[in-house]
């Protein structure tokens, strides 16, 4: 008898600890629904914005922060440009990419409200130490068309995005271009000159002679060396190298040329077959070689490319990497050697 109460006691505690459980996991779960539902969309899954191809059209400026830059493109009377990079012009299809992505986003799901997890889908804000990237884009009167912190790929058509003013993440269906490289934007991959095309070089590096280099036609392999006479090539292939190396080039940054900038440290000057011509003049400012261009043409047939080009470059430096200046400016030492006494020359 004492066993069996003592039983039903048991069971009646169990009971209703199970009961208690039961209503805990039950509230749990409706706080967790009301969570999810809190400040997001009712249609999550829907697009990110909503009619954007009707307003994009009233876009008049786009500013990108990243950890490491900040940058602002602007829409003139000539088109888009950047003033942080002397008003040098954005490339129109890659505002089409973006333009396109932005409306293709959809969501896919809501995510974590935690501002310490944030970082870990890369939607942490830049401008508080988050490493996601924000993408502000106002209309002419400055009133905010979207804001959003993207975040990480997810997958290969997929990534974590928050709109700025939300304390919630998400992930999205879609993709965006690579939005964080002001270089991409204006295309400073333009100068793109098959190396065949050219057949003569003139080299004046920082230290050391001048020299010439010349190939007879596109077929023949190697560059001569044409002048000085006293020196020879080590290798027969030694200077094909630096001979081209200024026909393709992709520029890390641009800028105005604002004042006459003196002698150049080096130079780079090259002609093709067809008659087309581009030197670069070299300098070195707080650290960074910037290189000045012309181009110009020597026949009809480079005409149109030769004023192509010099839309590009006309009235614009640009920085070029240490290993691209050591490419087009390789002291001669460096692929001939002497061969007369310079004594006795």
């Amino acid at each position: 008898m004492t066993g069996g109460r003592l039983f039903g006691r048991r069971a009646r505690r169990a009971f209703a600890i199970a009961g208690i459980g039961a209503v805990l996991l039950t509230a749990g779960g409706i706080a967790l629904v009301a969570d999810a539902g809190r400040g997001t969309r009712p249609d999550v899954s829907g697009p990110v914005l909503p009619g954007w191809s009707d307003i994009a059209a009233s876009a008049a400026s786009i500013e990108i922060i990243s950890p490491d830059t900040m940058f602002r493109m602007e829409r003139g009377e000539s088109g888009w440009t950047m003033p942080s990079r002397g008003q040098y012009p954005v490339r129109a299809e890659y505002l089409a990419d973006l333009d396109a992505g932005l409306a293709s986003l959809t969501y896919a799901a809501a995510l974590t409200r935690d501002p310490d997890r944030f970082d870990r889908l890369g939607v942490g804000d830049p401008q508080t130490g988050g490493d996601g990237t924000r993408l502000t884009i106002l209309d002419g009167q400055g009133n905010t068309l979207t804001s959003l912190v993207i975040g990480n790929a997810r997958g290969e058509d997929g990534l974590y995005l928050r709109p700025a003013a939300s304390n919630r993440a998400y992930a999205a269906d879609g993709a965006l271009p690579d939005i964080s490289d002001p270089g991409r934007w204006l295309g400073l991959d333009f100068f793109n000159i098959d190396p065949a095309r050219v057949g003569r070089s003139y080299i004046v590096p920082e230290t050391g002679p001048a020299y010439i280099l010349e190939r007879d036609n596109p077929a023949t392999r190697n560059f001569d060396l044409a002048s000085p006479r006293s020196w020879q090539l080590i290798t027969a292939g030694a200077a094909n190298g630096v001979a081209s190396a200024g026909a393709r080039v992709r520029f890390r940054d641009v800028g105005e040329i604002e004042e006459e900038a003196g002698q150049p440290l080096s130079l780079h000057r090259a002609m093709t077959f067809d008659g087309l011509t581009y030197e670069y003049r070299f300098y070195r400012v707080d650290g960074t070689i910037r290189a000045h261009i012309s181009v110009d043409a020597g026949n009809h047939d480079v005409m149109d490319e030769a004023a192509l080009l010099r839309r590009n470059v006309d009235g614009f430096w640009f920085a070029v990497s240490d290993d691209a200046y050591e490419r087009m400016t390789r002291p001669l030492e460096q692929a001939a050697t002497r061969s007369v006494d310079p004594v006795t020359e």
